[in-house]
């Protein structure tokens, strides 16, 4: 019996996102940046920071 890897290629997630909206694009990146500024100790003001801090990881994550 084969077992096939639920792990996603960079592929398959490229799709994905691509078929995203763009009002989910922007719940994926407030969730994680949400998550990011707790995780830096929830400095006031750093929440615009940490926005472009994950925008910036999902486009190079998603470049090539």
């Amino acid at each position: 019996m084969s077992h096939k890897s639920s792990k996603k290629t960079k592929k398959e997630a490229e799709s994905a996102t691509s078929e995203l909206t763009q009002e989910q694009r922007e719940e994926q990146i407030r969730l994680a940046a949400y998550y990011r500024w707790e995780a830096k100790g929830k400095n006031l003001g750093s929440d615009k920071d940490d926005w472009f801090e994950v925008e910036d990881s999902l486009i190079e994550d998603y470049k090539d």
